[in-house]
Order: structure tokens, then C-alpha cells, then sequence
């Protein structure tokens, strides 16, 4: 991890983003991003942001979102960064996102009268797109608006009151450690309506309902830190390398299991929270 004092986006010796407030304490800032997110968001909310679900849709949500407190709003990422993974290189974050938006729509429009088939096709591209994370801070808010405007063209409301922080955050890593969908799939079957059948309600629908309270109260554990490349490069290799390890216990586990005829070994999926991570490249 690089020195603080070389953060391209944080004050100098600092974890803080630096932000048109200036404000230098990190808990003042949460409390602050979240009170003047929530507004754009309610905003969003009663007038959706007009595009084409492409790249530069997400783009125009994130800026809209987060233009009052962050320069950088609605730009790609100049960085590395990780959140207990890492996330697309930027080299790449182009050529990744086109592969994903050439996709997400047009396979939730197509299976838009099959909601079972619908929440499928939007759990996958749901999941690449946070594989993705092409934005300095704000991903989840931005993904999770664009979810609800497709949705709502789709003929569904996505509302995720329905679940907690620690759902989508489980969710959240079962699908990029391992692609498992299925998590996201639960939650989006309990948080996709016809619009027919929706209640209107005056919440921010794309917020969990203890999003805003754990924002507050444990700012410290959503922040990234930045990277070099070769730091990257390195913490993936070692990574790989875990991983590998694991891969092999388990399939010596399971030969041990077929000879002894046994199931006592299960596989388990860690839920607890992790901060980010921001790696700079070169």
C-alpha cells in the first residue's frame, strides 16, 4: 500500500477525499456525502436520469449524485483500488465496461415478462458491473440507481429496503471471489415488483434499511486506500496463490471424504465487513 502522502485522491497523510468542502475529518465528511446524496437521490428518484443504460448513463448518475461534494464525479478512476478484492485495472475499466453494458439492458429487456428470468439476467450483469467499479468512491450508489431506472423501464420497482447492508455486501463478494449469483438473485426476487403491484413510498428505494446508520457510524470501514500497479500486481499473485492452496486442501478434503465416506467438511463464506483499498498506478 502506498504512503499516505501519495494518495492522488486524499488530503496529504490522510485517508480523507479531498472534497469542494474541505473538509478534512473523515466522519464529518460521510455525514455530509450522506446528507447531500440522499437529496440527488431523492431527485433521481422523481425524475430519472434520461440515457441509454450504456456507460455514459451510469456516468451522468454518478455525477449527478455526488457533483455537490467530489470533482471527480461521474469520471473514471485514475487508480487501483480494492475493497478486500481488487477491482478492474484501470487499463481496462473501457474495453470491460463495453463488454457489460453491450449486455446488462438488452438481457433484462428481453426477459422483462419472465421476472424469474429477469432477476437472473440482472443479477449477472449486476455483479460484473461491481467487478467493475470504475469510480473513486460512490460504485454502490451508482450501480444500484442504475439497477432502478432499468428496472423501472423494464415495467419493475427495485426497492431494497427489503434487505440489509450485510446481505448486499455478502452478496457482494460471493460474486466476485467466485461468480455466485445466487445470493443476488435472493435478494433481487424479494426486491423486484411489477409496477402494478408496487407500493409508493417516500424512501429511498435503492438504500438498504440500515444503510444510512451504518454509513455514519462505521465511516472508517468503507474507505479505499491506493496501490501502486506492482503493489497490485503482487497482492493478486499472492492472491492467486491463496487461492490455489485452498483449491487444493479442499479437493484433498473431498478425496478424503469419498474414502471415508464423511460430511463434515463445508465450505463457508466469510460475511464480515472490509475496507477499501486504493492502489495507484504509475
Amino acid at each position: 500500500m502506498i504512503s499516505m502522502q501519495n494518495k492522488k485522491y486524499c488530503y496529504p497523510n490522510s485517508d480523507v477525499l479531498i472534497n469542494k468542502f474541505n473538509i478534512k475529518s473523515l466522519n464529518k465528511l460521510n455525514i455530509v456525502e450522506i446528507e447531500y446524496s440522499i437529496t440527488r437521490l431523492n431527485q433521481l428518484q422523481n425524475n430519472p436520469m434520461k440515457g441509454d443504460f450504456d456507460f455514459e448513463h451510469l456516468k451522468r448518475i454518478h455525477h449527478y449524485i455526488f457533483q455537490d461534494i467530489y470533482d471527480w464525479a461521474g469520471k473514471e478512476r485514475i487508480v487501483e483500488i480494492g475493497k478486500g478484492n481488487l477491482f478492474c485495472l484501470t487499463t481496462y475499466i473501457p474495453t470491460f465496461a463495453e463488454s457489460i453494458f453491450k449486455n446488462y439492458f438488452n438481457q433484462c429487456y428481453e426477459n422483462r415478462n419472465d421476472k424469474e428470468k429477469f432477476i437472473e439476467a440482472l443479477a449477472e450483469n449486476y455483479g460484473d458491473l461491481n467487478a467493475l467499479h470504475p469510480f473513486r468512491e460512490g460504485n454502490g450508489r451508482a450501480q444500484r440507481e442504475f439497477a432502478r431506472e432499468l428496472c423501472l423501464d423494464c415495467g419493475y420497482q427495485f426497492d431494497l429496503s427489503c434487505t440489509t447492508h450485510e446481505r448486499m455486501l455478502h452478496a457482494s463478494k460471493l460474486s466476485f471471489d467466485i461468480r455466485d449469483n445466487s445470493e443476488f438473485i435472493k435478494i433481487f426476487s424479494e426486491a423486484v415488483t411489477p409496477l402494478e403491484q408496487a407500493k409508493e413510498s417516500k424512501k429511498i428505494y435503492i438504500l438498504t434499511s440500515d444503510d444510512i446508520e451504518l454509513g455514519i457510524k462505521n465511516s472508517t470501514e468503507y474507505k479505499y486506500d491506493e496501490y501502486t500497479e506492482d503493489e497490485y500486481l503482487k497482492y493478486y499473485k499472492e492472491k492467486t496463490k491463496i487461492s490455489e492452496t485452498y483449491r487444493r486442501i479442499t479437493n484433498e478434503s473431498i478425496d478424503r471424504k469419498m474414502i471415508c465416506k464423511t460430511n463434515k467438511s463445508k465450505d463457508k463464506h466469510e460475511t464480515n465487513s472490509y475496507s477499501y483499498d486504493e492502489y495507484e498506478e504509475k
